[in-house]
């Protein structure tokens, strides 16, 4: 099963390349900053064809289309272009994604970012992996103990503010990494290049965090809400209203408690 997703999310990465080679027609969603690209539809339209014909009983949730059979106890959770900004924009912080969630639990992940010649993969119980020019390298999170000591992944704004990135701003890190796909963030955590990243766009929802929130728990970390909750997959809900923090694990109670301490209470967010 994991080799046949490994293929499709190989095979939608081709699509969204010679599609960017060939010019994308863009179309805005909710604003200037949220907007969806051909190669996204084109994407979409691959791995949903694919997933039915290989697993035909599966519901299949997916950014454009949505939700396709609900109440089953598997869901493939599909991003078929996760970082579009940066696809759009010709530079490499995008990949894609699937993630499958067995009664509301995530135990496969595949996240592809061609443009960098990255393949991370996990499976439940089977820990996870990253696949560079043909070979497979186990995946561990870091060690770090303390946050000044820490490597923070951050988002790229591409002129776009948020009253969130207040969040950021809080931590004093060794260094800060800054990318654009969710799917990149936590794989730079899994293989221990970062150390933690807060998620402070209150957009992102299930297909951005299902394939890989395995992918860094079987390499050892940790992904919560910012009250250190649990992601619920059956909530009714797509979107994380309390958006999310990923990390090594040793570091998830300091950033936590701090985020509760300095932002959330001063801000009296809920």
């Amino acid at each position: 099963m994991l080799e046949k997703i490994i293929d499709i999310t190989v095979c939608a990465g081709k699509i969204v390349m010679k599609m960017r080679e060939d010019g994308l027609q863009t179309e805005t969603k909710s604003d200037s900053f949220d907007f969806v690209t051909s190669a996204d539809i084109e994407s979409e339209k691959y791995i949903m064809k694919r997933l039915s014909e290989e697993f035909p009983k599966d519901s299949i949730l997916s950014e454009e289309k949505g939700m396709i059979k609900k109440g089953l106890s598997r869901v493939w959770m599909v991003d078929p272009l996760d970082g579009t900004k940066d696809f759009k924009n010709g530079r490499d912080g995008f990949s894609i994604m699937i993630g499958l969630c067995e009664n509301g639990k995530p135990i496969l992940g595949v996240v592809y970012a061609p443009a960098k010649n990255l393949l991370y993969f996990s499976q439940k119980g089977q820990g996870s992996y990253v696949r560079i020019d043909g070979k497979d390298h186990k995946l561990k999170v870091s060690k770090t103990k303390y946050l000044k000591d820490a490597a923070m992944v951050t988002r790229i704004p591409h002129g776009e503010k948020r009253e969130e990135d207040k969040i950021e701003e809080i931590f004093i890190v060794k260094k800060k990494i800054p990318e654009s796909s969710v799917g990149i963030k936590l794989g730079l955590i899994a293989s221990h290049e970062a150390d933690f990243h807060i998620n402070t766009n209150f957009r992102a929802n299930k297909w951005d965090t299902c394939a890989p929130q395995i992918i860094l728990e079987e390499a050892g970390g940790k992904v919560t809400d910012l009250y250190g909750n649990s992601l619920s997959y059956t909530q009714s809900d797509n979107k994380w209203l309390k958006s999310f923090v990923a990390s090594n694990k040793v570091l998830h109670e300091d950033i936590i408690k701090k985020i509760k301490e300095s932002y959330l209470k001063k801000l009296n967010f809920s």
